[in-house]
Formats: structure tokens, sequence, C-alpha cells
């Protein structure tokens, strides 16, 4: 009775967090919360996604070669009944991860950075930057001629997004 207990509080807890993250969440991302926390193994974490996702409580969707989770209309309704079984240490502990790397996972949702060898030897780095709704914000193409610049250039565009994205929109709305 009470490993069912666990598990259901453990189902409870990624619920909260994908709901008060607003923002589907990786597979990695979920696990790394719970076992940095040792409130899951991996293999729990595992199991309590693959019922949620069963159950339609979760929403599980492939982007970019990773499998990443939202909360559904009735995931949001269990927590709602249910979110008062979660323990203030867990809603704690999900809350300090949420504000610890909310704006580090949008960013990272939210922008892609490639780059391609191009025929003459030199690369072309393509950049963008969507919205929550997944419309593209901005997107930038630079040709580089060596592959170190093209990594720099895909690198600091994830870590910098919003002061890049910043300055350019200084740049060209100024009078």
């Amino acid at each position: 009775m009470a490993d069912d207990n666990k598990l259901a509080e453990n189902k409870l807890i990624i619920l909260y967090l994908l709901d008060k993250m607003d923002v589907a969440l990786s597979n990695n991302d979920i696990s790394q919360f719970a076992m940095e926390r040792n409130i899951m193994d991996y293999i729990n974490v595992q199991q309590a996604l693959s019922q949620l996702t069963d159950s339609g409580y979760i929403e599980a969707f492939n982007e970019k070669s990773t499998t990443r989770y939202s909360i559904t209309h009735e995931g949001s309704g269990v927590l709602s009944l249910f979110h008062n079984r979660i323990t203030e240490w867990l809603k704690s502990a999900a809350n300090e991860y949420i504000l610890n790397n909310k704006q580090r996972i949008r960013s990272e949702y939210e922008t892609s950075a490639n780059y391609f060898p191009e025929i003459n030897g030199e690369y072309l780095v393509k950049c963008a930057v969507c919205g929550l709704d997944g419309n593209q914000i901005m997107e930038l193409d630079v040709v580089v001629p060596t592959k170190s610049q093209a990594q720099l250039i895909c690198n600091n565009w994830k870590r910098n997004i919003n002061n890049i994205c910043s300055t350019i929109y200084q740049a060209i709305i100024k009078e």
C-alpha cells in the first residue's frame, strides 16, 4: 500500500512540475529533477511517465530527437483534485527547480542553431528563435570560414539568445 501511495505521489509531482513549468519538458529534464533530489530513480521516472501518458494525463511528443512531455487538460483536472496529496517538501523542490531552470529550458526549447558545410569549404550557420506557439520570431543565416567559428556562433546563440535578440531589435528599430 505504501508503494502505491509513493507511486501516486511521484505521478502527481510530475504533473505539478509540468503544470507549473508551463512549457514541455524533456525526459532528461524530468529525470534530472527527480534523481538529483532522490525523489525517484530513473526506472521509476520512466514508469511514471509511461503510466501518465497511457492514462492521457500527459502527452509525449518527439522534437529534435528528444521526447518532450506536456500536461493535458485531463492531467490538470487530476492535479487540481489531488494536489493536496503532494508533500510540501516535494512542492518546494519542484518550485526551486522551476525557479532555477525555467529560463534555461525555455531558451533551449525556443532556440535552434545548426551549421552545415558548404561546397566551397565555408560553413552556413542557421540560427532561429521561436515563440511558445512554435512560430518563428527571428532567423539569422551567416556564412563563416571555419568550423570552429560556426560552432562558436551556435553556442553563443543558445547561451545569449535574450541579449542577442534585444540588441538586434534595438538596432533595427532605432530611428
